[in-house]
């Protein structure tokens, strides 16, 4: 008996491609809403690193400073690792293994976007207590 490999037809790939592609540009839609927010604050807290501040805000600043860039840098490794970055996705099913791992994106993504939902009110609260001082 002789194995023959089975090829999906276009109409049995057409499903995984718009599923990926679809995935895809959710995924990336959201990292690059997400990262838009985060550079906006970072822009904000920038300004504020130069101003004299007193000890203690100039600390919490720096420490929420850090942890944005953390959570920036982690956006940058979930593009890298799990987005396709496959430029070929045409009439055939994705070929980039990163896709295969699409499902397990869903946790992920949740958990950054409670991170960040948490790491924003807080430097909203803080930027808000600034205001309150008149400190900006």
């Amino acid at each position: 008996m002789q194995l023959v490999a089975i090829t999906p037809t276009l109409d049995e790939a057409l499903p995984t491609l718009l599923t990926c592609r679809t995935q895809n540009q959710h995924w990336a839609a959201t990292l690059r809403h997400n990262e838009a927010e985060i550079d906006g604050l970072l822009s904000l807290f920038d300004d504020l690193k130069d101003r004299p501040n007193p000890q203690g805000l100039h600390h919490r600043l720096m420490s929420y400073y850090t942890s944005l860039s953390r959570l920036k840098n982690r956006i940058d490794q979930l593009r890298e690792l799990y987005l396709c970055g496959c430029t070929t996705c045409g009439s055939a099913p994705c070929q980039d293994p990163k896709y295969n791992r699409y499902q397990a994106l869903t946790g992920t993504f949740a958990q950054l976007g409670d991170e960040l939902t948490r790491l924003r009110e807080i430097c909203y609260q803080f930027l808000s207590g600034l205001v309150r001082l008149n400190l900006i």
